[in-house]
């Protein structure tokens, strides 16, 4: 009697279902990925999609473990401020604030330019923006769809949300970004490891801040050597093999950035900024944590550097 789980071919061979099932989902999943990288537009579109609902289970996780590093330095912001990659805005409530915690007021802040290139994280920022004491505003230019949805309140400063990017930075800088700096304070937060490119970023940052302008800083990077003098000092010398979780890093790298929104384990974003010019002084320190898997693959770089 012939099998019912397998299916007869005129060859005489017999291919079971699931065999059947695994060829029929490996020509989907090669189509799929020829048509994402044939249209970039649908394969942003999607990856974002994606990224948001990852994003929206982690960014509190994220914000929670930052914030004891974060809120000294997010307390002294004032002025104009740039913010690149604010995705749903939770660090605006370590922004100096006044009044209760139910009717915020922001303190010090004339404007506040939030970039976040992925319009689905947009709602909930405009969302925790308000929250945090801010009128929202959306860039008409790069937000057409969004900008009917505007509020105005002038006894709030305003907070401009704009979808873009400083990749393609100093050919194509974001109208609504060049025309309203410069700036006094321009903050980068878990952003660095997922643009397109880092140099472009800092180099245009750097050049939309005013002298004496303040970059603030955090970002996950590549371990550093043993020798780093930036470590903090609760760090045991040791209780890490540095040499195996930089090698971890860069080999997961290519498939941790697919389900990531393009964020990369292996980048040396310390020393980038530490090394480039135009900075009258950089303070920058490193945590290297040992508690838990994310811990060991995230070490953190964190600080401020002046613009001359």
């Amino acid at each position: 009697m012939e099998s019912t789980n397998t299916l007869q071919l005129d060859t005489g061979r017999m291919f079971s279902w699931k065999h059947l099932a695994l060829g029929v989902l490996a020509v989907v999943t090669g189509w799929t990925f020829h048509y994402l990288r044939t249209h970039p537009a649908e394969s942003k579109g999607l990856q974002d999609w994606v990224f948001s609902k990852l994003w929206s289970h982690m960014s509190q996780v994220n914000a929670q473990r930052i914030e004891e590093f974060r809120k000294p330095m997010w307390s002294q912001v004032h002025g104009k401020v740039l913010e690149i990659g604010v995705g749903h805005g939770e660090a605006l409530m370590l922004l100096p604030h006044a009044g209760s915690q139910s009717q915020h007021k922001v303190q010090g802040i004339s404007s506040y330019v939030a970039v976040e290139p992925n319009a689905f994280l947009h709602p909930r920022l405009a969302q925790t923006a308000s929250t945090a004491g801010f009128a929202v505003k959306y860039d008409p230019e790069t937000c057409p769809d969004a900008a009917s949805t505007s509020s105005a309140n002038k006894d709030l400063p305003e907070l401009t949300i704009v979808n873009g990017t400083l990749d393609q930075a100093p050919a194509h800088i974001p109208g609504f970004i060049r025309n309203h700096g410069p700036y006094d304070y321009a903050i980068v937060s878990m952003v660095l490891c997922s643009v397109d490119n880092v140099r472009a970023n800092l180099h245009a940052i750097q050049e939309l801040l005013a002298p004496g302008g303040k970059l603030i800083f955090i970002e996950h990077v590549r371990h550093t050597d043993s020798s780093d003098a930036t470590v903090n000092p609760q760090y045991t010398p040791g209780s890490l093999n540095l040499q195996l979780w930089k090698t971890v890093q860069s080999v997961i790298t290519p498939v941790w950035k697919a389900g990531t929104g393009n964020c990369h384990l292996n980048r040396d974003t310390g020393r980038l900024i530490r090394e480039m010019g135009g900075w009258s002084k950089v303070d920058i320190q490193t945590h290297r944590g040992s508690d838990g898997i994310i811990e060991k693959l995230t070490p953190l770089v964190y600080g401020i550097a002046v613009k001359e």
